[in-house]
């Protein structure tokens, strides 16, 4: 009986000591399993915004942005699945044309993932190295114009650092889509400068990654835009975007383009607003936002899946960084991808064209990324405003000694009549500026480099070489108000000759005299007629004629100068005809001056 009573006893213990242990695992899986579904629930955005509201944020971001929008598109992708595919706005104002997920708009600079991925995948066969000197898959001969014996690389390519100085508006787009476009002719006519050394200074070069995309179509055998739609658009199923230089492979989708119209940041219509890209692999291409997702969701696969490559390891190398920021270990470039750190690192590339902006921005560790595109040029609401709403906010502290100075981007057409405008462009950064950009090279308190964009270097510019500009404009400003003066004087005299019925006795040499100093009234004016045509990519046909006349102008001066020299000896004048002449003459040879040191003719 007792021992009955013992056994209960013990069974009882051991049922207590089962339930405890049941009552504590049951405990955890409670607590567990809700917890686990509060993180689904409170899943979000990398500036914490919770992803079961972000197209509600998004729906009411673009409503408190309305009367600044013309058409916006947003994709965002999580997971490898669109979340949100949505466009607001209008594609055509005037017409009220709304935008909608089809709504085709320009992918500008964004088409040079295309470039890199493309490399990538012929890298991955074997077909090309990064670290190989690219003169090893070009035509032999093809470069005439490199400085340094340093190799260039598809690697500097990438990063845009092989030391090109850049190219004018008018060289990298035009307008007629008839025009008969070969890429590797163009880039041999178009060659630039090679003013900084290999790896040295980042330059945003158009050229460079358009020359990546010719070694693209070189090694496959095929066209480049072939080479995209074959190993790139169908696999992705991206039926609603072409690359062609001007789309001609899908004149649907042009059609739809032509639909859209673009526009300034004040909604202003931009005439002539579709242009095409002289490199064209580095900005041609044309679709839907929708598509751009599609390649986007293929940058963040969410298994094993690589759809664009061979090996999910190329993949993973492709969006490895690549180049850091001088001197640190912040990553600057993934193989041509741009590396930013918002609220987490993340991988982008921007782009803009005449009356475009489009941006697409991804977190490959979390697989989410956005697509967005407008129509309106430098676009920056959406463009910077939606997406540090979406990421976070990025911010850079450096730790710098200098006081600040003077800066150039070293993206700068050094020997080409815009170098003009961007010598004007010369910036001053103070000490508080300085620490807030990316990145600044300092050594004993002075400051070589700074990265202002993640795109280009500044560099430094000495104010002695600051004054020595402005002062040089100052013989240029008295040259071309003699000039002015001197007209006047010319008109008020035969004026007053014709009141009186005085005769307009004008010698040979009158006439040479008053040609070059209307030719030096002129040329300022012709001058500020290049300086506002720019910011409208002019085609270089239309300002060919502006061109030619200062050419023309330094002629006419040299002419005049000569002539001048030959009267004096050979003919008798008054001291004051003498003093015009010999005035007029230096004013004529400051002008041809100024017009040869700036490049002011090509």
């Amino acid at each position: 009986m007792q021992k009955n009573r013992q056994r209960d006893r013990s069974y009882q213990n051991v049922k207590k000591v089962i339930a405890c242990v049941l009552s504590f695992i049951f405990t955890i899986i409670a607590i567990a399993v809700p917890a686990h579904a509060d993180e689904k629930q409170v899943e979000t955005t990398p500036s914490r915004l919770p992803l079961s509201k972000l197209e509600e944020t998004i729906d009411a971001y673009v409503a408190s942005y309305e009367k600044y929008t013309a058409a916006v598109s947003v994709v965002a992708i999580k997971d490898g699945e669109t979340i949100v595919n949505k466009a607001y706005g209008y594609a055509d104002i005037e017409n009220q044309r709304k935008a909608d997920t089809s709504t085709v708009f320009e992918w500008a600079s964004i088409s040079k993932l295309l470039v890199y991925t493309s490399v990538m995948q012929l890298v991955e066969q074997g077909k090309l190295d990064l670290e190989t000197d690219i003169q090893e898959y070009l035509p032999e001969g093809f470069f005439k114009k490199l400085k340094y014996d340093e190799p260039i690389t598809l690697l500097n390519l990438m990063h845009h650092n092989a030391g090109w100085e850049d190219q004018t508006p008018t060289e990298v787009y035009y307008y007629d889509e008839n025009e008969n476009v070969d890429l590797g002719e163009t880039l041999r006519k178009n060659e630039p400068k090679q003013i900084y050394k290999p790896n040295s200074v980042v330059g945003y070069s158009n050229f460079g990654v358009g020359l990546g995309g010719y070694i693209v179509e070189l090694v496959s055998g095929q066209p480049y835009y072939e080479y995209v739609n074959q190993h790139i658009f169908e696999p992705l199923h991206m039926n609603d975007t072409t690359v062609h230089p001007t789309g001609q492979d899908r004149p649907d989708i042009v059609q739809r383009r032509n639909e859209v119209e673009g526009y300034t940041k004040e909604l202003k219509r931009i005439p002539e607003n579709r242009v095409f890209v002289t490199f064209y692999p580095t900005g041609a291409a044309i679709g839907t936002a929708e598509d751009l997702g599609k390649f986007l969701a293929a940058l963040m696969p969410v298994d094993d899946s690589h759809v664009l490559f061979a090996k999910r390891d190329t993949l993973d190398e492709m969006l490895s960084t690549s180049l850091y920021y001088d001197e640190t270990s912040i990553p600057r470039f993934a193989h041509g991808f741009v590396e930013m750190e918002y609220g987490v690192p993340t991988l982008l590339h921007e782009g803009n064209l005449k009356g475009f902006s489009s941006k697409v921005v991804f977190d490959p560790a979390s697989k989410f990324g956005m697509v967005v595109m407008t129509n309106i040029a430098f676009e920056e609401i959406y463009y910077y405003g939606l997406i540090s709403k979406i990421f976070g906010n990025s911010t850079y502290v450096n730790s710098v000694t200098s006081e600040g100075g003077y800066f150039q981007s070293a993206r700068r057409p050094a020997a080409r009549f815009t170098d003009l405008f961007r010598q004007l462009d010369i910036t001053k950064f103070s000490k508080a500026e300085l620490s807030s950009l990316y990145n600044v090279v300092e050594h004993n308190g002075v400051v070589e480099k700074i990265s202002y964009t993640p795109y280009m270097d500044y560099l430094p510019v000495s104010k002695w070489k600051v004054n020595l500009i402005v002062i040089s404009f100052i013989p240029v400003a008295l040259a071309i108000i003699f000039s002015l003066g001197a007209l006047i004087g010319y008109l008020i005299r035969m004026l007053l000759n014709k009141l009186h019925k005085r005769g307009n006795h004008l010698t040979d040499f009158d006439k040479y005299h008053l040609a070059i100093i209307v030719a030096g009234a002129l040329l300022p004016l012709n001058l500020l007629i290049l300086h506002t045509r720019l910011p409208n990519y002019p085609a270089h046909s239309s300002i060919r004629i502006n061109l030619m006349f200062n050419l023309l102008y330094v002629v006419l001066a040299v002419a005049y100068l000569g002539l001048l020299m030959y009267k004096l000896r050979k003919s008798s004048y008054s001291k004051k005809q003498k003093v015009m002449y010999i005035m007029s003459g230096i004013s004529a040879f400051i002008l041809a001056v100024f017009v040869v040191g700036w490049h002011l003719y090509v």
